[in-house]
């Protein structure tokens, strides 16, 4: 946000934060959202995306992106209905009048920082977002009939998926194109730290970003600092349908939705807040499964850590398993 700021008083342009007010109430379908008055009286609107995959819905580009200007409420809202559906339904309502997809990075398993960045060197732009949307699943490497929110478009729209009645101009789409997976299992994460015995179900679309985030943010801290561990039977619920297992000795609801859908479990360690504070996960699943010794050790460093990147003299990257690195990422390109 520094740099916005920077950047707006330089060009003498005003910023406006789509979380504040005001709002205005629109229906989409049977779901009632709240969408920034700024996204629907704008003149002329830039939807600015990035490059990247998503575990829900597959790709997030511009048509996703425009959930940015929706309340924080309504947000949630999404995940609770047909997110897919819903998406289509909002481009309805939003007109942009230009959209570029950042594509000098993409982001594979995405959208949180677990997922492995690719230098790509590829901007996608247009004048229609369905049309960049299109163009970029196909830059990724998915045919816009994998894409539900594409299909819900095109069918809301009368338009079709077909890349037939889109003038591509540039760089021909095969030259660019490099195939991304979309599935992030957080499970595979710690096995590959070397940490066994946790049970993480696979994110469903009624997990919202703010719970997603903070597991991503659990999972990248756990199996950075306290790697190669045999936990015994431990299982992490999110999201609103997860339902623990029977035979998993330690449970964790993350998140309130979670606590919701599995009141029955009184054996298990609530984590509350929509979302939970990191930190507050954090500490509940080092001191309740890690032995003694080894999460005395995490809890010293995670707070050095920290102490350390508030003072400005230590950085930490995310994830761990030998990405961002030259030649393909360099500190000069920033």
């Amino acid at each position: 946000m520094v740099g916005h700021r920077r950047c707006g008083k330089k060009y003498g342009a005003r910023l406006i934060d789509f979380n504040s007010e005001p709002f205005e109430e629109v229906q989409l379908e049977d779901v009632k959202v709240r969408i920034s008055r700024w996204a629907l009286d704008g003149g002329f609107i830039i939807d600015l995306p990035v490059l990247k995959t998503h575990t829900q819905t597959k790709i997030s580009l511009g048509m996703k992106n425009l959930k940015g200007c929706l309340a924080l409420r309504s947000k949630q809202r999404f995940h609770r209905h047909d997110i897919n559906r819903l998406i289509a339904l909002l481009n309805t309502k939003i007109r942009t009048s230009l959209t570029v997809i950042d594509g000098i990075y993409s982001l594979e398993k995405g959208p949180e920082f677990l997922g492995t960045p690719h230098r790509t060197d590829v901007i996608i732009a247009g004048k229609d977002v369905f049309s960049c949307d299109i163009v970029g699943a196909m830059v990724m490497g998915f045919q816009p009939d994998e894409v539900e929110y594409l299909r819900q478009f095109a069918s809301l729209t009368g338009r079709t998926t077909s890349l037939e009645r889109i003038e591509v101009k540039g760089e021909p789409i095969e030259k660019v194109a490099r195939k991304l997976e979309w599935h992030l299992s957080a499970q595979d994460i710690f096995r590959k730290a070397g940490i066994s015995g946790i049970t993480i179900q696979d994110v469903d679309t009624s997990c919202c970003s703010g719970c997603a985030a903070i597991l991503s943010a659990l999972t990248a801290v756990l199996t950075k600092d306290g790697p190669n561990t045999a936990l015994d039977g431990v299982e992490v619920c999110i999201g609103r349908k997860v339902r623990a297992r029977k035979e998993s000795q330690k449970i964790f609801l993350l998140g309130d939705c979670s606590i919701g859908v599995n009141e029955d479990r009184k054996d298990a360690v609530s984590i509350r807040g929509c979302p939970p504070p990191v930190m507050d996960s954090v500490l509940a699943m080092v001191l309740k499964t890690f032995p003694r010794t080894k999460a005395a050790r995490i809890l010293a460093t995670r707070t050095a850590k920290q102490i350390g990147t508030r003072l400005g003299i230590y950085h930490e990257a995310f994830p761990v398993f030998g990405v961002c690195r030259p030649p393909e990422f360099d500190r000069k390109h920033f």
